[in-house]
C-alpha cells in the first residue's frame, strides 16, 4: 500500500528538490566563471623617505612564545620593522612570505629586528598552528591578543607596519600591506632609520 504524504510535506520536499538544483546551478556558474579577484588591497613598497619627523612612542609590550612579556625597548639598539597582524586578516596572510624571507636576509647581519606581533585572541598556540599551516619560519611567534598595541597607535585595522630606528622612535608607518620581495627593502629600512 503506497504511503501517502500531505501537501506540506510534498511542499517542502519539491521546496528542499529546488534548493538543491539552485545550488547546483551556481555552483556550476561558480566553476565556469573566472576566479574573483581577492579582496584588499594591493601591497606598495616601503616609502624611499621619511614623510615626517621621528616620533617616540609610548611603552608597547606583547607576549613572546614562551608567554613572557615582551617591551619593543627589549631591542632597543637595533632598527625594527613590527608588523602588526592577524591570521584572520587577508591582506597579513598574503604578505607573511615575503616578510619571512625579509627575517632571513637580516638574520646574518642582525642590525634590523623583522618582528610581527598578531593581534588573534587565540594567542601563541593559534600562531605556532599558522605558521605550521603555512611553512612559515624564520619569524619569532609573538602575539598582543588584548589588542594594546593597536590601541596605543591609535590603528584600528591590520597590517600595519612601522619601522623604528635605533632609539627606539617611530621613522615610518604604512597602513596595508608591504612589498617585502624586492632586493632594495633592506637598504631602504637601514635609509628610514638613518634619516636618508
Amino acid at each position: 500500500m503506497p504511503q501517502i504524504l500531505s501537501k506540506t510535506v510534498g511542499r517542502r520536499a519539491l521546496l528542499a528538490d529546488g534548493g538543491t538544483l539552485l545550488a547546483a546551478w551556481l555552483g556550476c556558474n561558480s566553476i565556469l566563471a573566472p576566479p574573483a579577484r581577492a579582496e584588499g588591497p594591493e601591497p606598495v613598497d616601503l616609502p624611499q623617505h621619511r614623510a615626517t619627523a621621528p616620533r617616540a612612542l609610548p611603552d608597547l609590550t606583547f607576549l613572546d612564545e614562551a608567554g613572557a612579556t615582551r617591551h619593543l625597548a627589549d631591542w632597543h639598539g637595533r632598527i625594527v620593522v613590527l608588523n602588526l597582524w592577524a591570521t584572520w586578516c587577508q591582506p597579513c596572510v598574503a604578505e607573511m612570505p615575503a616578510l619571512a624571507a625579509l627575517a632571513r636576509q637580516m638574520a646574518p647581519e642582525g642590525d634590523i629586528a623583522v618582528l610581527p606581533v598578531s593581534i588573534d585572541h587565540g594567542g601563541t598556540e593559534l600562531v605556532r598552528r599558522f605558521y605550521r599551516t603555512h611553512a612559515i619560519a624564520d619569524l619569532p611567534v609573538l602575539c598582543d591578543p588584548h589588542m594594546q598595541i593597536p590601541t596605543a597607535l591609535r590603528e584600528d585595522g591590520v597590517p600595519v607596519t612601522l619601522v623604528i630606528d635605533q632609539a627606539g622612535r617611530e621613522v615610518a608607518r604604512v597602513v596595508g600591506p608591504v612589498r617585502w620581495d624586492p632586493t632594495s627593502t633592506p637598504d631602504r629600512v637601514r635609509g628610514l632609520a638613518a634619516g636618508r
